[in-house]
């Protein structure tokens, strides 16, 4: 999700009124959402950039066997200065380095059991040779139904937050008062 905002305000003021509606990602093990606060939104700020989050509403020690964290998308919002006011570029998703964790797993668990069933034929035609085909047909089973699964548990993650990603941004939008504008304008606007 990209979108693009302008404000009449200046960076460093528009980035200081997020700790008025977002708490900072500081670790609180007591916290039943792991961090302090009570605000439902979590944001660290690091210059002009920020990356915001719905906090959990479970349990952290629970929400760690969930897809929902694992997926849980998140919003970067990087403010550049105009001549008047700033511009403002909202960048929204899983984070990359999720999906690539997945999708190699799902290639390891994929070569891994085509490497045992490629390795493991030819044993089963020597010794088990009537048997073989039920084994290789178990083998190629068994791997697509771990590949299912692998590929199930991230729309399990994606239907559990397809909510987080557009809240979290209307709420930074209507607490920094931002006007949405068409991206060529931000472009022209970043330029000058």
């Amino acid at each position: 999700m990209y979108k693009f905002f302008s404000s009449p305000l200046p960076p460093s003021e528009l980035i200081s009124k997020l700790p008025e509606f977002t708490d900072a990602k500081k670790i609180d093990p007591s916290n039943p959402s792991l961090y302090e606060g009570e605000k439902e939104i979590l944001a660290d700020v690091k210059g002009t950039r920020f990356r915001a989050e719905k906090r959990q509403r479970i349990g952290w020690g629970l929400a760690w066997c969930s897809p929902g964290v694992w997926f849980k998308p998140v919003l970067t919002g990087s403010v550049a200065p105009l001549k008047e006011g700033s511009a403002v570029i909202f960048e929204g998703g899983t984070p990359v380095p999720m999906k690539i964790l997945w999708a190699l797993l799902i290639i390891i668990i994929a070569q891994v059991g085509g490497l045992f069933l490629a390795l493991d034929y030819p044993v089963n035609i020597n010794f088990a040779g009537l048997q073989a085909g039920s084994y290789m047909y178990a083998t190629i089973a068994a791997m697509n139904v771990a590949l299912g699964i692998l590929v199930v548990i991230p729309f399990i993650g994606w239907w559990l937050t397809r909510h987080d990603l557009a809240f979290i941004a209307a709420a930074v939008e209507r607490h920094l008062q931002l006007q949405p504008v068409p991206k060529s304008t931000v472009d022209w606007l970043v330029e000058v």
